[in-house]
């Protein structure tokens, strides 16, 4: 009898350890699928702001390159301009264009065939005219002058913008045909995305680049 008692005990504790067990290996299951599912989500998560940042300075970079090298408003202006005085068909020359009131405007002169100068005013973004264009007569003298540019000046002003862009990517904030040592030339400002102002001259006819320096002017 004292050993069949013996022999049941052990029996007893394997029963009870054998159906616990179950029990212990839903529990690590669980545990498992829980930490899988934390380490997943997070894992998602740092992935999603890793792209998220690497997006947002990608996104500004761009911007920021798009905003450096759009000229599009200038060369809108440009065409506005000529347009108000009945120069669409060839007839006006730009001997410059410039931004005013620190971008918020343009003004571009004008030289049609009969040797007026138009001086027109645009809004930002170029495609509208602001208040009314004048226009001067010229004399003899300017006259003179404004023929020998325009004869010169084998670039026109939007091959200019493009000859300046390929020298530094920015935004020109003024351009216009100028004697320089007595050759006629291309000269302007380029301001760069770093805000570093470029001081340019290039040849009008060839498009050779005559002085390229950094501003240091305030």
């Amino acid at each position: 009898m004292t050993f069949r008692t013996q022999l049941q005990k052990p029996s007893a504790r394997r029963v009870t350890a054998l159906a616990a067990l179950p029990v212990v290996a839903a529990l690590a299951l669980t545990g498992c699928s829980t930490d899988g599912s934390s380490d997943s989500a997070a894992s998602s998560s740092n992935g999603s702001a890793a792209t998220g940042a690497t997006t947002g300075t990608s996104g500004g970079a761009s911007a920021t390159a798009a905003s450096a090298t759009s000229n599009d408003a200038l060369l809108a202006a440009v065409a506005t301009a000529r347009g108000s005085v009945g120069s669409g068909s060839g007839s006006g020359t730009v001997i410059s264009v410039e931004q005013e009131q620190r971008g918020s405007a343009y003004e571009v002169l004008v030289v049609t065939k009969d040797g007026t100068e138009h001086e027109v005013h645009t809004d930002a973004a170029g495609t509208g005219v602001t208040g009314t264009p004048q226009t001067e007569t010229a004399d003899a003298d300017d006259r003179a002058e404004h023929d020998r540019f325009v004869a010169a000046a084998d670039l026109d002003v939007s091959k200019a913008v493009s000859a300046f862009e390929d020298l530094h990517a920015g935004s020109i904030t003024e351009l216009g045909l100028d004697d320089h040592l007595g050759k006629v030339v291309w000269e302007g400002d380029v301001v760069d995305g770093s805000g570093t102002k470029h001081s340019v001259r290039i040849d009008a006819g060839s498009g050779d680049v005559v002085t390229d320096q950094v501003d240091t002017d305030d």
